[in-house]
């Protein structure tokens, strides 16, 4: 049986679109990103402020830089998720809580109204730290400024939850 040529190039162009069709979909479940790729290592460092010192710090020796892990809130294979950042932030493991509240702390002096959200939760149920409920309702206030909406109505509901429990104690 003989193809006209007409009928290849239009078999051709199909095979074509339906790879493009096919790429575009596994790429947009992320599927050609790399996924050995740190999220704590995109935070932006901690602003330093300067002081007089009399006498200069001692240098930090690159072995002692690389051997602190840096701050997250996953365990090693984990994605962050709500659920990864829940967990470690409610583990009685105090250096997973440590290493969580260091890594929310620094992405919220980056910008991050969601981490705002999880420090106020942390505040508010005293997970890694004491709790203190003028401290989360300070988070949950700063979280509510947020452009991004689900942020911005959880924090209210948090913050509505907050004033509720404050006005049943009293």
């Amino acid at each position: 049986m003989k193809i006209d040529r007409f009928w290849m190039i239009q078999i051709v162009i199909i095979i074509s679109l339906f790879a493009l069709l096919i790429g575009s979909y596994l790429f947009s479940f992320g599927w050609f990103t790399d996924k050995s790729t740190n999220l704590a290592a995109t935070v932006a460092p901690a602003p330093v402020e300067t002081a007089e010192i009399a006498t200069p710090a001692p240098a930090v020796t690159p072995v002692a830089a690389s051997s602190k892990p840096p701050a997250t809130c996953t365990l090693a294979g984990e994605t962050l998720s709500s659920d990864t950042i829940r967990d470690s932030l409610s583990s009685s493991d105090a250096v997973r809580q440590a290493s969580c509240l260091e890594f929310l702390q620094a992405e919220s002096l980056a910008g991050d109204k969601g981490a705002e959200l999880w420090l106020g939760q942390a505040h508010h149920q005293g997970w890694g730290v004491v709790k203190n409920l003028e401290e989360a309702a300070s988070h949950y206030r700063q979280a509510a400024s947020s452009d991004e909406l689900s942020v911005q109505d959880s924090a209210q509901q948090w913050l509505q939850q907050l004033e509720q429990e404050q006005a049943a104690s009293n």
